[in-house]
């Protein structure tokens, strides 16, 4: 597919600026586990913070596909990176623009523009939580393992289910009772931010419900659609990184007196990759325009978060086999994208979630 004149300088702005600032301490923020603050906060000067903020509100309001690209370019340096951005537009900002009172909206939506506050988002999957509470307000108690952007300490939403009723809460930064705790041990996307939020007897007004009490698995529905296609993204910013660096390997090793590029088991892995990565292209954007245009684009967001879920997993394990025992170290960013990739296939909705999806609708 084509893409607009702005969209192709917006995708070299941020491919420059990925390659010249993101990848400098990335392997660095990797192994330390260090929230890149500093480089959200230029990303935020350059209006991506705000991009599925309306102008109203001091957002750019970029469209699906302009947002995907940047995803993508980003992902192919700091998947990390690509995470937060995800998070804090998709997860976050969009359905505040979207279902959020005028009061909330005029609250977050301008802050989170300007990168002022980083919104989280608690992965609804993972809820250990206890609810009580009358009409008026709720009191939380108990924990949920996975908040993302949960170091940047901003604002956050959850999904917790009321009185039989799946409910989006906002949850502000400063709210008493509640600690987070870093996640050390996840497998990969060491930058991002992830931690683990504990509620104790944490009171929540209901001037925090999101929409109204009825309507939680419509917005939870939407937030996963379009999360879909920004994993994919991330996914496939991956699998084009990995490919990218097993090629370059591939002329740089030699066995045998010539390079393993000229070796037929390696070159079919890279045309196995350069076909499933072309394919995925194609779906992801396809899905982006179908958003764009106002259509329902849920099936095809399932379509194309299964087939890069799928594409990733074999494209960063192909890749460390092209470079044999050295893809195993952390000397090469094939281990990271092989770790990050496993993460990026799990957040927000499974694999067994997406092909019921799909099945559903053609059936």
């Amino acid at each position: 597919m084509e893409f607009s004149k702005e969209t192709i300088l917006l995708q070299n702005e941020i491919r420059k600026f990925a390659k010249d600032v993101i990848a400098e301490k990335v392997d660095e923020f990797d192994k330390q586990g260090i929230f890149p603050i500093e480089n959200i906060k230029k990303l935020a000067q350059m209006g991506i913070l705000g991009a599925t903020i309306p102008e109203s509100f001091s957002g750019c309001a970029l469209d699906t596909v302009s947002l995907l690209v940047c995803l993508e370019e980003i992902s192919k340096v700091c998947p990390s990176t690509a995470l937060i951005l995800a998070t804090h537009n998709i997860l976050f900002s969009s359905p505040i623009a979207k279902f959020g009172s005028d009061t909330q909206k005029n609250k977050y939506l301008p802050s989170a523009a300007a990168g002022e506050i980083i919104g989280g988002f608690a992965e609804m999957a993972t809820n250990e939580l206890k609810i009580s509470g009358n009409l008026d307000s709720w009191i939380i108690n108990g924990k949920n393992p996975i908040l993302l952007n949960g170091v940047a300490n901003g604002p956050f939403i959850l999904f917790a289910e009321i009185k039989g009723r799946l409910n989006a809460l906002i949850i502000d930064e400063n709210t008493p009772n509640i600690t987070k705790d870093k996640k050390d041990n996840v497998i990969g996307m060491h930058a991002s931010g992830i931690t683990q939020v504990a509620f104790d007897n944490c009171i929540i007004s209901k001037q925090n419900l999101m929409g109204s009490d009825s309507n939680g698995e419509k917005i939870l529905e939407e937030i996963k659609s379009f999360a879909n296609l920004a994993f994919a993204a991330i996914n496939l910013g991956i699998c084009q990184a990995g490919m990218e660096n097993a090629i370059k390997y591939a002329k740089e090793r030699v066995q045998f007196s010539e390079p393993i590029i000229n070796f037929g088991m390696v070159r079919e892995m890279i045309a196995d990759m350069a076909t499933k990565i072309e394919a995925m292209r194609l779906l992801m954007y396809d899905s982006a325009n179908i958003k764009d245009s106002g259509k329902d684009f849920s099936r095809e967001a399932a379509i194309v978060r299964y087939f890069s879920n799928q594409g990733v997993a074999k494209i960063t394990t192909d890749a460390i086999q092209v470079y044999g025992g050295y893809g195993y170290m952390k000397d090469y960013p094939v281990e990271r994208y092989f770790r990050d990739a496993q993460v990026s296939r799990v957040l927000c909705s499974s694999n067994i979630e997406n092909k019921e999806l799909i099945v559903s609708r053609i059936t």
